[in-house]
């Protein structure tokens, strides 16, 4: 398979980590420096996965400032996206093909205002083939870096397609 052919696949299968979504601190609320905690990336990856599961488009940008980078494949221009505006178009058009996704998150690890979190995504995509739609796995992990009010500033996306509709191993996601 040629590298424009593996872009193309790849496209139409909808590989996308999606936004999650953000709960604004307490803390920020009442003027102090908030501390990002597991439980806020782990409710925002849970509102990601229901933004993807549902191809929410609206909800899932929501969750991003409005000046966000999304790094879809990092280093590749043609997959790099800022502002709610393009996340959203680029979004849309990744996840139209979709159908029947579900997905789960593991324990994320959280440094600072930065926080890795694996995903495991199971869906129908399109095919390249004749042969219609088919099952992939998507095992991914994100690292995302947050503004203060909780939503995320910068998401980029380490990624790795299966066909088939695979499940985790024994100890998956914990920290």
């Amino acid at each position: 398979m040629n590298s424009r052919t593996h872009r193309r696949t790849l496209l139409r299968v909808g590989v996308a980590a999606l936004p999650l979504a953000a709960v604004a601190p307490a803390a920020h609320a009442a003027g102090q420096s908030p501390k990002l905690t597991a439980a806020q990336v782990a409710s925002w990856t849970d509102a990601y996965l229901e933004a993807w599961r549902t191809k929410n488009d609206t909800a899932a940008v929501r969750l991003f400032t409005p000046d966000a980078l999304y790094e879809a494949v990092p280093g590749v221009a043609a997959q790099t996206f800022r502002g709610r505006e393009a996340i959203g178009r680029y979004w849309r058009d990744i996840t139209s093909g979709q159908s029947e996704m579900t997905g789960r998150h593991g324990t994320p690890v959280v440094t600072g205002n930065r926080a890795a979190v694996e995903l495991w995504v199971t869906m129908r995509a399109p095919a390249v083939n004749p042969d219609g739609e088919h099952w992939v796995t998507l095992l991914e992990t994100n690292i995302l870096t947050f503004a203060p009010d909780g939503r995320c500033r910068r998401n980029t996306e380490y990624w790795n397609m299966q066909m088939g509709r695979l499940t985790p191993p024994q100890g998956w996601g914990t920290a």
